[in-house]
């Protein structure tokens, strides 16, 4: 199977204070000898990076945790720049593709992000720049706050907390096909929970939970290639079964394939 070789960046290993938990600010501090973060990244060269295009109708959320899937939307382009088409149209069919193809009882969106490249990644621009760590979005216990936002009755929250829980991320370019800045995920299997870390966004207004990972060679990593508009790739952040079984899910990174590019075979 081929594969692309890029540099990726992660956490480095014991670089934060050992009573401290990693964090960044995403506001300025209010003293400049205040530090913004308290640990250091790596980069790691000559990542093989796999095409799951020949694996597309055999991935599983469950084992590698992601799919493709294939969507029918009457959404045009210019339309994704407009919040009430994005929550009356496009929002229902998602919704309804995930019901189909998983099965579920319920679906709540938390969120609809356009993200928008500019070469240097970060969070400067009008739209969010892609993020060039390696990450998850949700921790167990962030998700499980969600539930009751997401919901706006506590008592359903707390229903629902009894059921599974996964939460997804679907993503998806505007235009097509994707040659930069495609998006590189983890498989399950794979990613060991020792190289997974919490990790605080902290805001002006709250303090969000997510994680952070640093390298191993175990770890094997996938892109689509030539992803479509049409082309869904849906992976798990967060699941209250597998997190029993197996820990944490899937790790995701806007994936810059420009730094450094070789096919093998």
């Amino acid at each position: 199977m081929a594969a692309t070789e890029a540099t990726l960046t992660f956490f480095e290993r014991g670089s934060w204070p050992p009573h401290e938990r990693p964090y960044e600010l995403l506001f300025q501090p209010p003293t400049s000898d205040f530090p913004v973060c308290n640990y250091k990244v790596t980069q790691v060269p000559n990542v093989p990076i796999h095409d799951m295009r020949p694996l597309k109708g055999k991935l599983s959320l469950d084992r590698e945790g992601f799919v493709v899937a294939d969507i029918k939307t009457s959404m045009t382009y210019e339309d994704y720049f407009e919040q009430e088409k994005l929550k009356t149209i496009y929002v229902p069919e998602i919704k309804a593709l995930l019901m189909e193809k998983l099965g579920v009882r319920a679906v709540y969106i938390h969120e609809c992000v356009i993200r928008q490249s500019d070469g240097k990644g970060g969070h400067s621009g009008s739209f969010g720049q892609p993020i060039p760590n390696v990450h998850t979005d949700y921790t167990h216990d962030y998700a499980l706050e969600l539930i009751e936002q997401l919901t706006g009755d506590r008592s359903m929250a707390e229903r629902i907390k009894k059921s599974r829980i996964q939460m997804l991320n679907i993503w998806k370019p505007l235009r097509g096909p994707l040659r930069s800045w495609p998006l590189a995920l983890c498989d399950l299997q794979s990613l060991s929970p020792e190289d997974v870390i919490t990790f605080d966004e902290v805001h002006t207004t709250a303090v969000l939970e997510s994680q952070q990972v640093v390298y191993s060679p175990s770890q094997k990593w996938y892109y689509l290639s030539d992803q479509e508009p049409n082309e869904l790739i849906i992976f798990k952040s967060m699941d209250t079964v597998l997190q029993l079984l197996m820990g944490p899910s899937t790790t995701q990174i806007a994936l810059a394939l420009s730094l450094r590019e070789r096919v093998s075979n």
